[in-house]
């Protein structure tokens, strides 16, 4: 038998994950890892098949076609990742009656001027999003807070249902729901419109981090996302945690939050690094501490299940769909090229157009250089030379300290991270905040998955979700 290229983690005392580019992975223990690195072999016949089948092994007569079938498969990992399927992005606003801790873009204050966007530009945002997509159509309305212009998210909405179709558009509103009213839950009712609230734990923890002039955020939000449950459905609010040093010191108050309201679906993440937040106090854990939180996280979800609650925590179920679903490519922050511009377009307030979120954080942390790809009335990602060297950069088995790194081909690319953190798009990985937050993230999932009959049953359930 002939060795092909593969990478290997070591996960417990006897349990090592290998992977190939191909995207297949095992479990074996260190004695079979030994024999396949010494001989090419492990002279146990099922083993040995599994190995050839998934082109860890060869025989010397099959050299070639496995060679050629490990380049194939690499191929259809690129061109499924180059797929332009985006989300856009409109900032109706930057303004905001908020001013969290971890805010990674410098809002402007509720009357600040000049910081709205001219309602003579939605024709051309919704002309441009018929231009470089097809349906369906996935708007995501960003702040500042964007129910303080409600009137332009209407309008956003009347127009691209006239242009795009109102079966082929849905709408995602990013609020903190402190101004949700009864207006706004009648125009949402019959239309494809869904609410994203950040809920960062219990009141004392979520009002020490999103800070609102009455000192009562906590309340707003839990008002909003009852208003709209009870008007308007379970299924039209999802929330978002963004897990700061007051969250980690008691992990399970999230799940007790969520359970009183009835959420049963989470979405958990560290602070980004980008901006402004990386320099607030919010930001004074390690990593090994967020995953200690999580590790806590995860036994509570796995009890609350076994007493009939059926929660799922959604970052970790996109990390283990790009371990176990070869087709699963979607989740623009674990894409290998970078989800930049591929998963989304952003159309900013002042009309300027990014390619991602993070670029326009960029371009408010950095005024002097230029992260667009210009305005909405001449965009042009092809002529952007940060456009074209983000895309470049962002092959992770390109990159040094990827490629030997048993996640690579689960992993993604930030090269936008990289650049607010390092300075340039590839970055030094053993510095890397993204590198350290998602290797952690898929070696804890495959310790679990490998470990304990229990935590495999709630991956595999997770596979779906």
């Amino acid at each position: 038998m002939k060795l092909m290229p593969f990478n290997f983690e070591r996960l417990h005392e006897n349990s090592y994950f290998i992977s190939n580019v191909a995207g297949f992975s095992m479990f074996i223990n260190f004695q079979q890892l030994e024999s396949i690195i010494d001989f090419g072999q492990t002279f146990i016949p099922e083993l040995d098949h599994n190995l050839e089948n998934k082109l860890f092994i060869s025989a010397p007569s099959s050299i070639n076609t496995a060679i050629s079938s490990l380049a194939s498969a690499l191929g259809k990992r690129v061109v499924a990742g180059l797929e332009f399927k985006p989300i856009f992005m409109i900032v109706p606003t930057l303004r905001c009656d908020h001013s969290c801790k971890y805010c990674q873009v410098s809002r402007a204050s509720i009357n600040a001027q000049g910081f709205d966007l001219d309602e003579k530009l939605i024709p051309k945002i919704i002309d441009a999003i018929a231009r470089l997509s097809e349906s369906p159509y996935k708007l995501e309305l960003q702040g500042g807070e964007p129910l303080l212009r409600f009137d332009l998210v209407k309008l956003i909405y009347q127009q691209a249902e006239e242009k795009l179709g109102g079966d082929s558009i849905e709408m995602v509103i990013a609020t903190s729901l402190s101004l949700v009213s009864d207006e706004i839950i009648d125009w949402a009712r019959s239309r494809s419109v869904v609410f994203s609230v950040s809920l960062d734990g219990d009141q004392l923890v979520h009002d020490r981090n999103r800070i609102h002039p009455s000192g009562n955020a906590y309340q707003l939000a839990i008002n909003g996302i009852k208003k709209i449950q009870s008007q308007l459905g379970m299924h039209r609010i999802s929330t978002v945690t963004t897990v700061t040093d007051e969250l980690i010191k008691n992990p399970l108050s999230l799940l007790e939050t969520h359970k009183a309201l009835g959420l049963f679906e989470l979405f958990v993440r560290p602070i980004s690094p980008y901006g402004f937040a990386n320099s607030r106090s919010s930001v004074n854990y390690s990593m090994q501490e967020y995953m200690r939180f999580y590790a806590k996280l995860w036994d509570g979800i796995k009890q609350y299940r076994a007493d009939g609650l059926p929660f799922v925590e959604h970052s970790a179920a996109i990390h283990i769909k790009k371990l176990f679903v070869p087709s699963f490519s979607s989740y623009a922050d674990l894409k290998s090229p970078s989800g930049v511009v591929l998963n989304c377009v952003l159309f900013n307030y002042d009309g300027r157009v990014y390619g991602s979120d993070e670029s326009r954080m960029l371009q408010k942390v950095n005024p002097q250089l230029d992260f667009s790809a210009g305005t909405v009335d001449e965009i042009s990602f092809a002529n952007s030379a940060y456009y074209q060297n983000l895309t470049s950069a962002s092959f992770n088995f390109l990159h040094p300290g990827c490629e030997n790194c048993a996640f690579l081909p689960f992993c993604g690319s930030d090269p936008c991270q990289n650049i607010s953190m390092q300075g340039e798009p590839i970055g030094d990985k053993s510095l890397s905040a993204f590198c350290e937050y998602h290797k952690s993230m898929f070696k804890f999932l495959v310790s679990k998955y490998n470990s304990s009959i229990d935590d495999k049953s709630l991956i595999e359930d997770w596979i779906h979700a």
